[in-house]
């Protein structure tokens, strides 16, 4: 999963104490995510030139502060937050790139997503809508959040999957950031998935489900459509779809939940996701 050897996991905890897994009764090593994580990003540190010794002071010392921060110390999640939506007023995107650099350092990618990404994202698209930021400075800040989710991304894929999972947005939808969340999520769950997007059209997701056979597709809708539209769509998705279960989350499910349940689809959010992939995964077996 880590890349690293057993003998040198072994060496880097009798030296330096990282990682520092439980043990069972009869003495083997019992890895959490969180450990996989910190062997992963000690790993990248010492790829990039920096002595084990250095790189284990570097992850324990920001895995002290994740999870039990002193009284009166500055939240790290929150400070480095802060550095990007600076960065991102001043329009510099050389201190957005060391920001992000240093955002990797906090932890895993699940708390990296949930505690960084996720919300700068929605913090800058709140800013945008309320006229404090440009488009350009909105789509300086994806580009590189976007780039930073993948890598993360693709450090988390089981190998080998239970399955896949498509992600898409609606064909009218280009704000394709909220994706990674669900993605970061299905990665728990064993799923490998393939995100597809902006603007996927139903042929898109037609062409996936058949070369694929997805546990699921998800698809995603945050802008309001014309009724017409919206019926249009749901229909086709429902069609490209076909004995795949799908799922529609986003700020406009609940205007085309009629909709997409009456075509067999379901709509919510990440506990419904769940409940869906377990009645997917029983009719599987």
């Amino acid at each position: 999963m880590t890349g690293v050897p057993a003998p040198t996991l072994r060496a880097w905890e009798r030296r330096y104490g990282v990682p520092s897994p439980e043990r069972t009764a009869s003495s083997y090593r019992l890895y959490s995510e969180d450990d996989v994580q910190l062997i992963i990003k000690l790993r990248e540190l010492c790829n990039d030139g920096m002595s084990p010794a250095e790189a284990a002071k570097i992850v324990q010392r920001v895995t002290t502060r994740e999870r039990a921060p002193e009284r009166g110390e500055d939240d790290p999640f929150e400070t480095i937050r802060e550095r990007i939506l600076d960065a991102v007023r001043r329009f510099d995107v050389f201190a957005l790139e060391r920001a992000i650099q240093r955002a990797l350092l906090l932890g895993s990618g699940h708390s990296i997503y949930n505690l960084v990404l996720g919300p700068v994202m929605k913090t800058i698209g709140d800013l945008w809508h309320a006229g404090e930021l440009s488009v350009a400075q909105e789509h300086m800040t994806s580009e590189v959040l976007g780039r930073t989710a993948r890598d993360l991304l693709r450090l988390l894929q089981p190998e080998p999957p239970d399955g896949h999972a498509v992600l898409a947005c609606f064909a009218d939808e280009q704000h394709s950031f909220p994706l990674f969340g669900v993605a970061f999520q299905v990665t728990q769950w064993r799923l490998n998935p393939l995100i597809l997007g902006a603007r996927t059209p139903p042929t898109a997701i037609r062409h996936a489900v058949d070369e694929l056979r997805p546990v699921f597709v998800g698809l995603s809708s945050t802008v309001e459509l014309e009724p017409y539209r919206a019926r249009e769509l749901v229909e086709a998705y429902a069609t490209a779809c076909g004995d795949t279960p799908w799922i529609l989350g986003g700020a406009n499910r609940e205007s085309l939940r009629a909709a997409v349940e009456r075509a067999g689809g379901r709509v919510g959010g990440i506990s419904e996701l769940k409940s869906l992939i377990a009645v997917a995964r029983r009719t599987q077996a």
